[in-house]
């Protein structure tokens, strides 16, 4: 029964707990995701932001080779104001030694993940953290690659590797714990 109660410990996620890692939500990049899903991507992403900003939650946001690859797309950039982007060439941030820097310097033990692409940057940061020793969720609605089959491929694959895979809602209730509180007030109108 203990090690049952362990295992399930691994979904119960508090704020507390938790920093946001955004990846890669830049212009060039959003531009090639696939289609029908980028309207999800940000829509979901930016919901995500909204709460972790509502909770207290640190946010870092990685932009890979921004030169070539452009900034952060307007609808996140507006959300995350001021808070700093760290430019990248390694496909997993965790390699990158200034963000590697700021993930030990926060020191949260949860990394929530969202961003693009699903099946390289994001694929590649996930396992970095999960071998680093951090808890990782992937926002299975808030990351995105390419193709279709890249993103649910990478996403089976990281939940195999010991990922926990949830949805912006799920998460967010979680997070909100009961109705009536202000922080389900603020937030509430996102889901409709």
């Amino acid at each position: 029964m203990n090690q049952l109660m362990n295992g399930m410990n691994n979904y119960f996620i508090r704020p507390e707990d938790c920093m946001v890692l955004t990846i890669d939500i830049q212009e060039r990049l959003f531009s090639a995701m696939e289609k029908d899903f980028q309207g999800t991507l940000v829509k979901n992403a930016a919901i995500m932001l909204e709460v972790a900003k509502a909770f207290g939650i640190p946010i870092l946001v990685s932009e890979q080779y921004p030169r070539g690859l452009g900034k952060t797309i307007d609808e996140i950039a507006d959300i995350i104001g001021e808070i700093p982007r760290f430019e990248k060439l390694y496909f997993s941030c965790y390699r990158d030694r200034d963000i590697r820097g700021e993930l030990e310097k926060i020191a949260r033990k949860t990394v929530i993940v969202l961003g693009i692409e699903a099946h390289v940057c994001v694929y590649q940061s996930v396992l970095d953290l999960l071998m680093a020793g951090y808890r990782v969720v992937v926002v299975n609605d808030a990351v995105c690659s390419r193709r279709r089959d890249d993103r649910l491929t990478a996403l089976a694959a990281l939940e195999r590797a010991g990922a926990v895979i949830c949805s912006t809602e799920t998460l967010a209730f979680m997070f909100l714990e009961k109705a009536g509180t202000e922080e389900f007030k603020k937030l509430s109108p996102l889901f409709r």
